[in-house]
C-alpha cells in the first residue's frame, strides 16, 4: 500500500535538493561540502511497512540521486539487535529509527553523539531534543481509531470507552510494543494524564486481562494497517499516521482525539559505520524543513521542525498529530514522559513482555 503521489512532493523534494549545500554538516560530510560520497553504502532501518515507503519516497530516493550513495532497508527497528551488533564489531545496519527512549539508552554506546558526527540540528524543535545521539524526525500519536461501520450514529466518543466491551463489543486492536502500548492502555483505562507517569504496570496488566480474547496484540505495524482495512475489529488503539492511509485507501474508520498519547522518533548513527561521511550527511539532510516536509506529504506524521510547511491533501488533516492535538486543551493531549521511559525502558518492556505472554 503507497500513498496517493503528491504533485506538491515533487516539488518539495526539488527544493530540497537544490538546496542540498545548507544541509550538510559543518565537519565538510554532508551533500555539497566537496565531499565525494558516491559508491558509499548504507543501510537505513525503520519500522517497516508504510513508513518505510515514505521513507524511500520522501528521503532515501531523493538523498541517493544527489549523493550517489546506495541505500538498502531493513526493518523493524530493533536496540537489541543493535547492541549485538556494535559489541560484535561489525553493524550492519548504519542509521535506524527509533524510539527516542530506546535511543537514550544507547546513546554514547550504540550511537554516536551528534558532537561526533557533525550533525546540525538547529531547525529542529529543541522540545523534541531529548538526548545528544539522535535526529528528531517525525511527531507520531496513538489514539482511539474505531470501526464507523459497526457503530453508527453511536460511536465511541473518549478514550475509556475501549474499555468498554458491553456498550462497544467488538475486537480491540494494539501494537506489540510497551512504549506506546503502555500509555495508551493505561488512559483507557481511566488514568488522568497529569497521573500517568510513573506507569502503575500492574494496572495495565489488568487492563489486558480485563480484555482477554477481546484484544489482539499486533506483531508490526504493518499488520494494525492490515487490520484496519480488513474490517474485523471494533477499536484500536492505533498510530494515528498509518490510519489515515487506511481511510484514504477506504477504510470506514473515525478517530476520536480524547487523551490521544504524543511521542516522535529519532533518527540514529550506529556506531562502527563503514561509511561515517555518508551516515552524517544522510542524518543532515533528515534535519532539513525540506525533508520534514516531504515525508508528512507520503505519511501524516508531524515534522519536528517548525519551518516545515507540508502540502497534505484535506484527508489527512484530520489525522496530523500537532494540529489536532493542540485543540484539546492540557488534560486532552498527553505527551510522552521520556525521561521516565529512559530511566525505566528495562522494566516497563519486561513487564509488557509478562503481560502480553500467552
Amino acid at each position: 500500500m503507497t500513498a496517493k503521489p503528491k504533485v506538491a512532493l515533487a516539488m518539495v523534494s526539488a527544493l530540497c535538493l537544490a538546496a542540498m549545500s545548507a544541509c550538510g554538516s559543518s565537519s565538510g560530510s554532508g551533500p555539497g561540502t566537496g565531499d565525494d560520497l558516491s559508491g558509499q553504502k548504507l543501510v537505513y532501518v525503520n519500522y517497516g511497512g508504510d513508513s518505510m515507503k515514505a521513507a524511500q519516497q520522501a528521503w532515501l530516493d531523493p538523498f541517493r540521486k544527489k549523493t550517489g550513495v546506495q541505500i538498502a532497508t531493513d526493518s523493524p527497528s530493533d536496540p537489541a539487535k543493535v547492541k549485538a551488533m556494535v559489541d560484535a564489531g561489525n553493524p550492519t545496519w548504519d542509521v535506524i529509527d527509533l524510539d527516542t527512549a530506546s535511543g537514550a539508552n544507547g546513546c554514547g554506546t550504540m550511537f554516536a553523539k551528534r558532537s561526533e558526527t557533525g550533525v546540525d540540528i538547529k531547525d529542529v524543535d529543541p522540545k523534541y531534543v531529548t538526548d545528544e545521539c539522535g535526529v528528531p524526525i517525525l511527531v507520531q500519536a496513538v489514539a482511539l481509531v474505531y470501526n464507523t461501520a459497526k457503530f453508527g450514529g453511536s460511536p465511541p466518543t473518549k478514550i475509556t470507552d475501549f474499555m468498554d466491551t458491553a456498550k462497544f463489543p467488538g475486537q480491540r486492536l494494539i501494537f506489540n510494543y510497551a512504549l506506546g502500548g503502555l500509555d495508551p492502555i493505561l488512559l483507557a483505562s481511566g488514568v488522568t494524564p497529569d497521573k500517568l507517569y510513573p506507569l502503575d504496570t500492574d494496572r495495565a496488566a489488568a487492563s489486558v486481562r480485563a480484555l482477554g480474547t477481546n484484544l489482539t496484540l499486533e506483531a508490526t505495524l504493518a499488520q494494525q494497517t492490515q487490520d484496519l482495512e480488513a474490517g474485523n475489529f471494533s477499536m484500536c488503539l492505533c498510530y494515528v499516521g498509518r490510519a489515515a492511509l487506511s481511510a484514504q485507501n477506504g477504510a470506514p474508520i473515525g478517530v476520536v482525539w480524547d487523551k490521544a498519547w504524543e511521542a516522535w522518533d529519532a533518527v540514529y548513527a550506529i556506531k562502527g559505520s563503514k561509511a561515517p561521511k555518508a551516515q552524517s550527511a544522510l542524518l543532515n539532510y533528515l534535519a532539513t524543513p525540506e525533508a520534514q516536509s516531504a515525508f508528512t506529504e507520503q505519511l501524516p506524521y508531524g515534522p519536528t521542525t517548525p519551518a516545515s510547511k507540508p502540502q497534505v491533501p484535506a484527508e489527512f488533516k484530520k489525522w496530523l498529530p500537532q494540529e489536532n492535538l493542540a485543540q484539546m486543551g492540557p488534560q486532552g493531549e498527553v505527551v510522552s514522559d521520556l525521561k521516565w521511559w529512559t530511566a525505566n525502558s528495562d522494566q516497563a518492556f519486561a513487564a509488557w513482555t509478562a503481560m502480553t505472554a500467552g
